[in-house]
């Protein structure tokens, strides 16, 4: 697919010397050139994973005030070639989108407003390079002189290493060093020079946070904190680390039965790196692990979603109670729009065929629904 449209040189024209009956004469004339639009320098995009091993990933893009696709596919689209297998998730830095595409082991780089691809972040032909290893999510390092110079990816590894945080240079687009940390990172979140990650034991259990120091790339410290940490959001305002700890697994496999465990909300001060408080999700063990959380900064929000239903709650709440979801309906991917508070579900249906893209009111009112790609399990607001 291409892009382009003309528009006039810097300057109203040129001026062109014509020689008629031996006298000059100067004739004013208008000259255009190709340009690039920016075709997705604003809207939703919803990340779609695909259905696993068959590497038909792909992304959307929405009309923010429709909630309908104006661009279905637009990786492949613009590229002529399919994304990978499991998009898991998406982030721009300066200027540049970055798809973290798990069971591909890559990130693939792209201009953020046309998709255009212009690099991919993987292991190189030299043994020296290192590998983006089943990864998971990606976060920025403060800037220097206003350049992004480097950012963390989570990886589960499981092929040549273990779990790690991976250290990419974003110029070069390869991943110069690997951060051990615990099983199974997940989201990581950038509070200052530090970088907290939830390292929730992937298929197995962990329940601790790392923390890296962005100036060292070295582990400055780790914080234990409830079972398998997944999701996590940093609220700037009040210097707060927002960690949901989901529980050990509720269903036993050695059983086939549901068991009650424990999630919790942890709070910790990213200066002392100590909690500050921890509440127990609906007060008490429970039959299901809670996932998804995405924070409202503006409204000071946390969503989330448990037990078939999605749930919100102050983000300083005292107790989490689980009497009340705001939507009853389950959904694979959960976002919010800071701009308008509208809250976006992402179903999934069998994995194999479209999902469905459903919207909300921040009160919890149906809005509309579209049509997308498969598997929808994340959003990212322009």
């Amino acid at each position: 697919m291409h892009f382009t449209n003309t528009r006039p040189l810097g300057r109203s024209g040129c001026v062109a010397l014509l020689a008629t009956a031996g006298f000059f004469i100067l004739q004013s004339c208008s000259v255009t050139e190709p340009v690039r639009t920016e075709p997705f320098e604003s809207g939703v995009l919803v990340m779609e994973e695909g259905a696993f091993k068959k590497g038909n990933a792909s992304v959307s893009l929405l009309n923010a005030q429709t909630g309908q696709v104006t661009a279905p596919n637009i990786f492949s689209a613009v590229n002529d070639r399919p994304l990978g297998d499991v998009l898991q998730s998406y982030i721009e830095i300066g200027g540049k989108g970055y798809l973290v595409v798990n069971n591909s082991d890559k990130v693939e780089v792209v201009e953020s407003s046309t998709f255009r691809n212009i690099g991919t972040i993987q292991k190189g032909i030299s043994a020296a390079q290192l590998a983006v290893e089943q990864p998971r999510y990606m976060v920025a390092a403060p800037p220097q002189n206003g350049q992004y110079l480097k950012a963390y990816v989570s990886c589960w590894g499981g092929k040549t290493v273990g779990p790690n945080v991976a250290v990419v240079d974003l110029a070069g687009r390869q991943a110069f060093k690997q951060i051990t940390v615990g099983g199974g990172p997940e989201q990581l979140v950038l509070a200052g020079n530090q970088v907290f990650v939830a390292n929730s034991g992937g298929f197995g259990v962990d329940n601790t946070v790392s923390v890296i120091n962005t100036d060292t790339d070295q582990v400055v410290t780790t914080i234990t904190v409830g079972d398998r940490p997944t999701s996590m959001a940093y609220d700037p305002d009040n210097n707060v680390v927002y960690v949901l700890c989901s529980g050990k697994y509720a269903f036993d496999y050695t059983t086939n039965k549901l068991v009650p465990t424990t999630a919790e909300l942890i709070r910790i001060n990213p200066t002392t790196r100590q909690i500050v408080s921890r509440v127990t999700i609906g007060g008490k063990p429970v039959l299901d692990n809670p996932g998804n959380m995405v924070f409202n900064n503006t409204t000071k929000t946390l969503y989330f979603t448990f037990g078939g239903a999605v749930y919100s709650t102050p983000a300083a709440a005292t107790s989490i109670p689980l009497d009340r979801p705001l939507i009853n309906r389950s959904f694979y991917g959960l976002g919010v729009d800071p701009a308008t508070n509208i809250i976006y579900g992402g179903d999934a249906k069998d994995f194999n065929r479209g999902g469905t893209v459903v919207r909300y009111r921040a009160t919890g009112v149906l809005l509309d629904s579209a049509k997308v790609g498969i598997a929808p399990n994340g959003f990212y607001f322009k």
